[in-house]
């Protein structure tokens, strides 16, 4: 018995810490403090849900494991409703109920609801909550595949598309945007899970205030793995992202308001993580043929999955004419462009090409 407890004692197990509740023996007694003041309690009061929805479970016990029974109960009405709403915002840019935060009588009403009242019930009884499935349902619908251009029309009637006369034209969240550059430059790690990471960003941005710890860029395939996985500080977030409305985790954030700024676009021109795409997707284009022309359609081609038109083959041309002539006569400049000693002018000019192909509208919007 002896042995068994000391190998049980010196067992390797999993590090992961688990709250485990408290049983109800310990729960303490909440009343009611009037008026705010602690000193002046009045009536005891327990764990319970609102009367308006459905009851609590008779089986549950009041406690996390019985609320998230209630939550998921059939008879909720309001869980599968917000969660379509949430992917729906994802997909068209604004919700069935436009505030996502607030599904109560002072949020806004919903413009479809016998549509979120059908959604909301297929995810729950024919999609078992599986996302896939309702994301599925909502990208082939005949609403979403719509042509994104507006009339003059539409434009002083809806102008915010609650009407869905229209497919949806949205900027991608700066996560998306990055990820999407990291594709299309055939830098993104498809490697799953693990610790966070610390890509590419300005040096001498972040440090930590109260200790020694200091952003120090992973190496390898660390430096492209997908947003999701960069590291996040409180005190000191990941940069780029606070430009494009990304939350300081200092507080819940239950919807991200989408802005335009010219502080934005200094980010997508000469974010680090942006310009190292760049490089990268300058030799495939140069790659797919001899004539410039032919490199910017290609490089067209990758990022949009469609023919470029000749005005913008022009505009982009010239760009390569003018950057080419500079760098030809600006070896140092070219060389801090592309990080390297003694690069080619022409590299260095498709750079700069791909570079703006990475920042056009239609790459950076969802239409």
């Amino acid at each position: 018995m002896r042995r068994e407890y000391v190998r049980l004692l010196n067992a390797k197990v999993t590090q992961t810490p688990i709250m485990v509740e408290n049983g109800p023996e310990q729960w303490r007694a909440t009343q009611v403090f009037i008026r705010g003041n602690w000193m002046l309690r009045g009536d005891t009061v327990s764990a319970d849900v609102p009367a308006s929805l459905n009851p609590f479970p008779k089986d549950q016990l009041h406690n996390r494991l019985g609320f998230a029974n209630w939550v998921l109960a059939p008879e909720n009405p309001l869980t599968s409703r917000a969660v379509v709403n949430r992917v729906w915002e994802q997909l068209f840019g604004s919700g069935i109920v436009e505030s996502l935060e607030d599904f109560g009588t002072q949020g806004a009403a919903p413009s479809h609801p016998a549509l979120l009242d059908w959604l909301a019930l297929r995810f729950r009884v024919d999609h078992q909550w599986h996302l896939k499935a309702l994301i599925r349902d909502m990208v082939l619908s005949a609403t979403y595949r719509q042509d994104s251009r507006i009339t003059a029309e539409l434009q002083a009637r809806d102008p915010q598309n609650r009407l869905l006369a229209r497919g949806p034209r949205v900027r991608l969240s700066f996560e998306q945007m990055r990820d999407q550059a990291l594709a299309v430059g055939g830098l993104l790690s498809s490697r799953m899970r693990g610790p966070s990471v610390m890509p590419y960003q300005p040096a001498g941005i972040w440090s930590s205030v109260y200790s020694s710890e200091r952003w120090k860029d992973s190496e390898g395939e660390d430096r492209y793995r997908r947003s999701v996985y960069t590291y996040t500080k409180r005190t000191s977030p990941y940069p780029s992202m606070m430009m494009f409305d990304g939350s300081s985790r200092e507080v819940c954030t239950s919807r991200r308001i989408r802005t335009n700024t010219p502080l934005q676009a200094l980010v997508t021109l000469n974010d680090s993580s942006f310009l190292v795409v760049a490089r990268a997707l300058a030799p495939l284009m140069m790659a797919h043929s001899d004539q410039v022309g032919a490199q910017i359609d290609g490089g067209y081609e990758r990022i949009m999955f469609r023919t470029m038109t000749p005005s913008k083959r022009a505009v982009l041309e010239k760009l390569y004419r003018e950057a080419l002539s500079f760098y030809r006569e600006h070896e140092s400049d070219a060389e801090k462009l592309m990080a390297q000693k003694k690069p080619r002018p022409e590299e260095a000019a498709m750079t700069v090409v791909a570079n703006a192909l990475l920042n056009l509208d239609e790459t950076i919007t969802k239409n």
